[in-house]
Formats: C-alpha cells, sequence, structure tokens
C-alpha cells in the first residue's frame, strides 16, 4: 500500500487529510456515471470486425491479458501486466474496491477504511483468466478458463503515485506468494502488457485520436439500455480516445472529480458497462499492444442523446500521469 515513484507534479494538489475535496470554483469536464456495455446489431459487427483486422498476436495478446475479477455479487475487469520495474501484476480501477462494498467512492481518503476495503476485496476474489482465442461475439457466456483465488495473505493492492487519493482511479494487485497465474504470465509475452521507461515517448503524446479496443466482462445491454443476460462475456468494443482531460466530473452521489482521463467516443448503441470498470483501453500500433488505461466509467444518457451518434462521454483513467507510468 505504500506509494511508489514521485507524485506527479500535475496530480499533486494540497488537500487536508490528503482528501479529495469538492469545490464549485473548480472546472468541470464531462460527466461520468457508471453505465452499461450495451450495443446494437451494427455496433456488435464493427467492433469485432475492426478487431479481425489486427494480426493474431495483437488479438491474442489483447484476449489473454484480459481478465474477469468477481467475488459473490461483485464483477469487475482488470488486465495482467509486467510494469516498469519488471513487477506482475494486474491493473484495474480503484473505485472497483468500493464496487465490491457496495458504497459510494469516498470524498476523503482514511487509510483505515481503506485497509478494511482491500481485506474485503482480496479475500476470495476470483482471477479468471486464459480465456481462448476463438473469435469474441460479445454476447455469449465466456468460454472456460483458469481462475487463481486471492487472499490477502497472497496478494496486496498498491495505490502508488495515487496513494492517500480517490481522484485517481488506478489500483495495481500484485502477489506475495508463488501463484499459477504468476506462471501464466511469465509464460509468454502474449500473457500480459509490459510497459517501461523506454516507452515515455509513446506515452508523452496527445492520445487524442488515437483508436482503442476496450474490453471488460460487464452486463449485456441493447441499444435501448435492456438488459439482455448476466452472463459476464468477455466482451470487446472499439472507439477512439477523443481527448485528454485534467480532470473530470462524475455524476453521482457525491459529486466526485477524477483526474488524468482519456475521455473515449460513445453512443447510446455503443458503451461501457457495470463490470467494465477497471477493463484495459488497449492502442495497437503495428505489432505492439500499448495499455492505454483502465475503465473509469461513463455518464451515457440514451434519452438525450441522437441514435447512434458519437458522443464524448466515457473514460479510462490514464496509466500516464505526470510524467509517471502507473
Amino acid at each position: 500500500m505504500a506509494p511508489r515513484g514521485p507524485a506527479p507534479a500535475a496530480l499533486h494538489k494540497p488537500a487536508p487529510s490528503s482528501s479529495l475535496r469538492m469545490s464549485v470554483a473548480r472546472p468541470a469536464g464531462p460527466r461520468l456515471k457508471e453505465r452499461k456495455m450495451q450495443f446494437n446489431d451494427t455496433a456488435k459487427r464493427d467492433a469485432l470486425n475492426a478487431f479481425a483486422q489486427l494480426s493474431p498476436a495483437a488479438r491474442e495478446q489483447i484476449q489473454f491479458s484480459s481478465v474477469r475479477l468477481s467475488n459473490e455479487r461483485f464483477t469487475g475487469s482488470g488486465v495482467l501486466v509486467i510494469d516498469a520495474n519488471q513487477i506482475q501484476g494486474i491493473v484495474t480501477a480503484k473505485h472497483n474496491l468500493c464496487v465490491r462494498a457496495n458504497i459510494a467512492t469516498p470524498t476523503a481518503w482514511n487509510e483505515d477504511q481503506v485497509a478494511n476495503l482491500i481485506t474485503g476485496f482480496l479475500d476470495g476474489l476470483k482471477v479468471g483468466y486464459d480465456f481462448p482465442a476463438a473469435a469474441p461475439d460479445n454476447l455469449r457466456q465466456p468460454l472456460l478458463a483458469k481462475e487463481q483465488i486471492l487472499a490477502p495473505d497472497n496478494s496486496d493492492i498498491e495505490f502508488r503515485n495515487g496513494h492517500g487519493r480517490w481522484d485517481y482511479d488506478l489500483m495495481f494487485i500484485s502477489f506475495k506468494a508463488k501463484l499459477p497465474i504468476r506462471d501464466y504470465i511469465a509464460a509468454s509475452p502474449l500473457h500480459r502488457v509490459a510497459y517501461g521507461n523506454s516507452d515515455q515517448a509513446f506515452y508523452r503524446q496527445d492520445p487524442a485520436g488515437k483508436g482503442v479496443f476496450v474490453t471488460g466482462f460487464g452486463d449485456v445491454r441493447n441499444a435501448q439500455g435492456g438488459q439482455l443476460n448476466l452472463s459476464h462475456p468477455f466482451q470487446i468494443r472499439n472507439a477512439a480516445i477523443a481527448s485528454r482531460q485534467a480532470q473530470v466530473l462524475r455524476q453521482s452521489r457525491p459529486a466526485l472529480y477524477f483526474t488524468d482521463a482519456l475521455i473515449i467516443e460513445a453512443s447510446n448503441s455503443n458503451s461501457t458497462s457495470t463490470g467494465d470498470s477497471g477493463g484495459p483501453a488497449f492502442h495497437v500500433n503495428g505489432s505492439r499492444v500499448y495499455l492505454m488505461g483502465a475503465t473509469l466509467g461513463a455518464n451515457f444518457q440514451p434519452d438525450r442523446l441522437p441514435p447512434d451518434k458519437p458522443i464524448i462521454n466515457n473514460a479510462a483513467t490514464a496509466l500516464y500521469a505526470g510524467g509517471y507510468l502507473f
């Protein structure tokens, strides 16, 4: 749980008790709200057709590195990585701690509360991985996969440059024991996404306009928002990053600001879902698969949007913040 690396200057804002305080004077970016991965048939086909155009190695790396997180009624998503310090782990959304506990994201950081949330999150957490590389169909239940059961004695959670605050929504699940999932990560470059200091030049680029594939295991909904099933299949959607925002306002109770958000196009026929939180956003450049960030949420409201018109409303928390790779 100790912070790692320097706190990014762009993110460091003095706040009492390391808490995130609300202020009406702060500029409001796009409002974010957790929503559902919902597709119409055209959006499903478009995503799968775009995915099929990737090289076999890129497709397999995207599928093999994507993981499903589950614990009782909680479902989330994440990605297997090897970080800049050659540490194996899972990158996911920090607010999944609160989803698992069925509480709202706090407005202030409390170490005792966070320690309890970590224990509750890791105790019996099931990590589904090694999903076969058969083409996904964005609807059916996922094929059988390996499952790693975590616990506080074999794993931990690190917040790194987001320690002490809820506004930078990434966390890193690390492993404290020899586990089969660690052998899996090490077995092939296709089983994880690696990032390091040699990638700084890429991550310093303006991400606007870059295409991404967003994966997750959330609910399946149709274009009208109707729930089709709760099977939590492996789903892929393709979109483009519209911009990077220093902060965005999430439409929730209480309203919360989040920092370093990649704003990703979506529409009322193509958006993220409950259960997709923490799912990776990948950018493919030639043979290289880059992890851009992890799903934060959306403000998707189908009754206020023209059908199928891309809008700026989904968001992922950027892996690269303030000159530091998480």
